[in-house]
C-alpha cells in the first residue's frame, strides 16, 4: 500500500488490474506553473498536457500522440495514423515494409504493372484498415469514405484524363510555356483543391466530427484516393500491355517509389495539415495562443506552395534519382510539419479542465485521473481510438 501511494505520488500510477480500494482515494492535487490549474501530481500536466518535471509546455520532447517519441521524429505511422496506440501500431509498420519488399521483389522479376499496382495500393490500403481500426467515422462509415477516399478517387480519375490529354497536345505542338503553366502551376494548385472538396464537405455536413484529428484523417484518406487514381491513369499504357515488361528493374523500383510512397504521402500531408487547422480553427477558442505554424493561412500556404513548387522541379528536372531524392526531402519535412500541428491540436484539447474517475491510461495502460492528458505518460486521451473512449467512459 506504502508503494503504491508512492507510485501515485510521482505520477507512475497503476497497471489496468491494481484498481480497487486505492482508486478511491483522492491523488494528491498541484497547481501547474504554466495553466495554473490544480491537477493530480504526475509527470504532465493532465490538462494542459505540460511536462511538470522539467518545466515544458511546449513538450516537444514528447508527442502527445506517441510520447515516446520527439515532435522531430520521422515516421509514417505515428503522424498519418494519430489515434494508433503504440502497441497497436506493430502490425501496420510491418504490412508497410512487407509492401516495399514486394514491390522491389516484383519489379526485380521485370512484373512491372503488378508491382506498380502494389506500389499505389500500399498507403490507402493500410489507410483503410487504419479508419476501420480506430472508428473515426464513427457511426456513418459510408458516408465518410465516400466522402473521402471514393469522391478523391472519382475527381482524381477525371482531372487526370482530361489534364493528361491537354498537357500531352501542348507538348506535342512543342508549347512549352504553356506546358510549363499547366504542369507547373495549374494542375498542382487545382489538384489539391480538389482533395481537398471531399472534407470539407464533411466539415459543412457533419459538425459532429468536431476533432482537428478527425480532419486530418479525412484530408490524408481524400489525398490518398486521389493520387491512387491519378497514379493509375498515369501509369495505365504500362497496365494493359505484357505482364513481364522490359526494362531496368532498379529504374522502375525508383519510379514506383516516387509515385507509390512518396507522391502519396506528400499529398496525404498537404491535405491533412490544411484539413487539420480547419478543423483546429473552428475547436480552438483560444486562437491568440496557438503557434502559427498551425494556422489555416500557413498550412495553406505550405501545401500550396509545396503543390506549385514541386510541379515546377518536376517539369524541368529530368533526371530521375534528383527528382526523387528531392521528393523524399519534401515528404521528410512535410511529416515533421504534420506533426507540429497534430502536437498542437491535440495540446489544445486541454482547454476543458476535468478530473475523472481513474481509468486505463490507452497509451501507457496505467490506472490515472481522467483528464485530457494522461498524468504519467502524457499522451492526449484525444489521440486514443474513439471507440476505446466510448468503452473507457461507458465503463466510468
Amino acid at each position: 500500500m506504502i508503494q503504491r501511494g508512492a507510485d501515485r505520488r510521482t505520477g507512475r500510477g497503476r497497471r489496468a488490474g491494481e484498481r480497487g480500494a486505492l482508486s478511491l482515494e483522492g491523488p494528491p492535487l498541484v497547481t501547474c506553473p504554466h495553466c495554473g490549474s490544480s491537477v493530480p501530481s504526475g509527470e504532465f500536466c493532465g490538462h494542459c498536457g505540460a511536462h511538470l518535471s522539467i518545466g515544458s509546455a511546449r513538450r516537444t520532447h514528447a508527442y502527445t500522440a506517441v510520447p515516446s517519441e520527439r515532435v522531430a521524429h520521422l515516421s509514417i505511422i505515428s503522424t498519418l495514423f494519430p489515434h494508433l496506440p503504440h502497441r497497436r501500431s506493430g502490425p501496420f509498420r510491418v504490412a508497410l515494409v512487407a509492401a516495399g519488399a514486394l514491390v522491389v521483389m516484383l519489379a526485380a522479376l521485370h512484373l512491372f504493372a503488378p508491382a506498380t499496382v502494389a506500389a499505389v495500393l500500399v498507403l490507402p490500403v493500410l489507410y483503410l484498415m487504419y479508419l476501420y481500426e480506430v472508428e473515426i467515422y464513427e457511426t456513418e462509415p459510408w458516408l465518410v469514405i465516400g466522402a473521402t477516399m471514393v469522391a478523391g478517387a472519382l475527381l482524381g480519375l477525371v482531372f487526370a484524363n482530361i489534364t493528361g490529354v491537354a498537357l500531352s497536345q501542348l507538348v506535342l505542338t512543342g508549347d512549352r510555356d504553356t506546358a510549363f503553366v499547366l504542369a507547373g502551376v495549374v494542375i498542382p494548385v487545382v489538384s489539391q483543391v480538389l482533395m481537398l472538396a471531399g472534407p470539407l464537405f464533411i466539415y459543412l455536413a457533419r459538425d459532429r466530427f468536431r476533432e482537428p484529428l478527425d480532419g486530418l484523417a479525412f484530408g490524408a484518406a481524400s489525398a490518398l484516393g486521389f493520387t491512387l487514381a491519378s497514379s493509375l491513369i498515369h501509369f495505365w499504357p504500362l497496365l494493359t500491355g505484357p505482364l513481364v515488361a522490359e526494362g531496368s528493374p532498379l529504374d522502375w523500383a525508383v519510379r514506383l517509389a516516387r509515385a507509390g510512397l512518396l507522391l502519396s504521402l506528400i499529398n496525404a500531408c498537404t491535405t491533412a495539415a490544411v484539413a487539420a487547422s480547419i478543423w483546429l480553427h473552428r475547436y480552438d477558442r483560444r486562437r491568440s495562443t496557438r503557434p502559427w505554424h498551425s494556422s489555416i493561412l500557413a498550412a495553406l500556404l505550405v501545401a500550396f506552395g509545396v503543390q506549385v513548387a514541386l510541379g515546377a522541379i518536376s517539369f524541368f528536372v529530368d533526371d530521375l534519382v534528383v527528382n526523387v531524392a528531392i521528393f523524399a526531402i519534401v515528404a521528410g519535412l512535410l511529416l515533421l510539419y504534420l506533426r507540429l500541428v497534430i502536437h498542437d491540436a491535440l495540446l489544445v484539447e486541454g482547454a476543458v479542465h476535468e478530473i475523472g474517475p481513474d481509468s486505463p491510461c490507452p497509451e501507457c495502460h496505467r490506472v490515472v485521473p481522467t483528464m485530457r492528458f494522461c498524468p504519467a505518460c502524457g499522451a492526449a486521451r484525444a489521440a486514443a481510438p474513439k471507440q476505446t473512449r466510448r468503452r473507457l467512459a461507458g465503463g466510468l
